[in-house]
């Protein structure tokens, strides 16, 4: 079965309208149809990282572009697009482990927590959950891909959750995806972290009105504190023009 998804742009941006169900229909249909293909649930640092460094390879080969972060929801709306949801990283990943549809698929989660998501799922019921250790590198090392790929070519899975962090594991889905392209790769982040409790999830309400990445900055101030209110909300401030603008002109 074909899922066919709505996509609008934003300021050159890609995103597509779905919701969890959708999700998962649209990954299965990758899978079922053969053709792999690469999923990169959409955050403010994703975003950021794109509209201003750019990645074209990624722009032009991703298949599916889900959105994880609450903040580009409200810019859709603010642009006259209409309401996206939103697609968490976690939930995806448990999801997919739970569906009816995954249950024969072997699914692998490399990069960080992989052995902790294997014996975590396999405890859930899920017998074809495979972790993959990968070296500690740099983004685009030959370590990686190497690694990467000696591990799909034992395992041969139909899915593979990366969780390295963007733009690391985007570029190493780009390597991987060009030796088996027939592959989902889904760009996870710290969704097995997180998972498997390495990392305590936010509570829901904090969730739902846009607010987990304070929590997420509370766990993590060396790294997220630079990165959230330094990086990612100055960018998202400069795209509410953009996001007018768009609005205008639709008008």
């Amino acid at each position: 079965m074909t899922i066919t998804l709505e996509r609008a742009t934003l300021g050159g941006l890609r995103l597509d309208r779905a919701d969890l169900h959708d999700a998962i229909l649209r990954i299965l249909d990758l899978v079922e149809t053969g053709s792999g293909g690469i999923v990169v649930p959409s955050n403010v640092a994703t975003s950021r990282y794109l509209r201003t460094v750019g990645l074209p390879r990624l722009e032009q080969e991703a298949s599916f572009w889900p959105i994880d972060g609450v903040p580009l929801t409200w810019l859709l709306r603010i642009a006259g697009k209409g309401v996206f949801p939103r697609v968490a990283g976690t939930d995806l990943m448990n999801a997919l482990m739970a569906h009816p549809g995954t249950q024969d698929l072997r699914i692998a989660v490399i990069g960080a927590a992989s052995d902790e998501a294997e014996r975590f799922y396999r405890a859930q019921g899920h017998g074809n959950v495979r972790g993959g250790h990968l070296p500690l590198a740099e983004t685009g090392s030959p370590l990686l891909v190497d690694a990467g790929d000696a591990f799909i070519d034992e395992y041969r899975p139909h899915i593979v959750f990366t969780c390295l962090g963007f733009p690391k594991q985007e570029y190493l889905m780009l390597s991987l995806h060009e030796r088996h392209p027939e592959v989902v790769y889904i760009g996870a982040g710290a969704a097995a972290q997180i998972n498997t409790g390495h990392f305590p999830r936010a509570p829901h309400f904090m969730r739902a009105v846009g607010l987990e990445w304070v929590w997420r900055m509370k766990q993590d101030p060396s790294r997220l504190v630079k990165r959230y209110l330094l990086q990612d909300l100055p960018w998202l401030v400069g795209m509410v023009p953009v996001a007018v603008g768009e609005r205008l002109r639709r008008r």
